[in-house]
């Protein structure tokens, strides 16, 4: 839910006590009359002038729905549970760490991407499709949102009638399809068994996850294939329960009788997606290079993009 401030029509907007009564009977009216809600956009928008009573709009909500997170950006930092990305690009500059320090204390602030699904505008407009953002930009802002540890937010508008354009219906499903192909055929599936321990990270479930040695700081996690397979990116998930703890790690394959490193990077978090030229072998690793106590990690899956967008045109 977004529920704006600024609401400048608004003619008690002048008088900020006035008006404050006047939001806050907003906030309890959509608090109470749609069930659970999920979030909460706490927007610092702009103020003409008005002093938001912060404390008093997150306090009303918290009564009626204490479970509902709260998206701020930074400048609201000890309000939100939920941080913004700092562009409305759809983009995650890498590195990206959960924890933030700010006044002196440390909060755990996953990172939230906000991007319209139309270029450079959030509201409907007629007979202007040609703004709508083609698959390819779509599946980049994926890729470097949620495959950068975040959560994506779409912006979608209704149109006059109230619903959701036929052309952006057909372009969401256009990209949920374009997503499920190329992140459906996960090739460690077909991987030679290894060991119990390690099974948890290879196994297609995030709910389990393989430990590194207790108090570790650095490990390996290597997939075998009984011949060479070809892909161009890895997926990989960090168990959070217990905080972000990898630093440093590489993506690396066996190729003429050495590992060698396609790709690298220091955080991992939620999901971290790594893109690299396509690359043939039987062996492939995550070397964690470097981690604050011993990784834990969830998925460790890896994928050849060219193969699932053959098999997209077939369909």
């Amino acid at each position: 839910m977004y529920l704006s401030p600024w609401d400048r029509h608004e003619p008690r907007y002048s008088n900020s006590a006035e008006y404050d009564k006047y939001y806050t009977a907003e906030l309890d009216e959509l608090a109470q009359g749609y069930g659970q809600l999920e979030e909460f956009w706490l927007d610092g928008a702009g103020s003409g002038g008005h002093v938001y009573n912060f404390p008093r709009i997150v306090e009303e909500l918290r009564m009626l729905q204490p479970n509902t997170l709260v998206f701020a950006d930074m400048a609201l930092f000890e309000y939100g549970d939920i941080r913004w990305v700092g562009n409305e690009d759809g983009l995650i500059p890498y590195e990206n760490w959960n924890v933030i320090d700010r006044h002196g204390y440390l909060r755990w602030r996953p990172v939230e991407a906000d991007t319209p699904l139309r270029k450079n505008h959030w509201f409907w407009h007629p007979n202007d499709e040609a703004s709508l953002k083609s698959l390819p930009e779509l599946m980049t802002t994926y890729e470097q949102t949620v495959g950068r540890s975040g959560q994506l937010v779409l912006g979608i508008a209704p149109d006059q009638r109230g619903l959701i354009p036929d052309a952006d219906v057909q372009r969401l499903k256009e990209f949920g399809e374009a997503v499920r192909s190329r992140y459906g055929t996960n090739l460690v599936a077909k991987h030679l068994t290894t060991g119990a321990e390690e099974e948890l990270a290879l196994d297609g479930d995030p709910d389990t996850f393989w430990s590194a040695p207790a108090g570790s700081h650095h490990a390996v996690l290597e997939v075998r294939f009984d011949h060479p397979v070809t892909f161009d990116r890895a997926l990989t998930m960090e168990w959070l329960n217990s905080g972000q703890r990898v630093q440093l790690y590489a993506i690396e394959v066996f190729r003429e009788g050495k590992w060698s490193a396609v790709a690298r990077g220091q955080a991992i978090g939620h999901k971290r997606i790594d893109l690299f030229a396509p690359v043939t072998a039987s062996r492939v690793r995550l070397h964690i290079l470097s981690s604050s106590a011993e990784a834990h990690i969830r998925e460790f899956q890896i994928f050849n993009s060219k193969e699932a967008s053959s098999e997209s045109r077939k369909k």
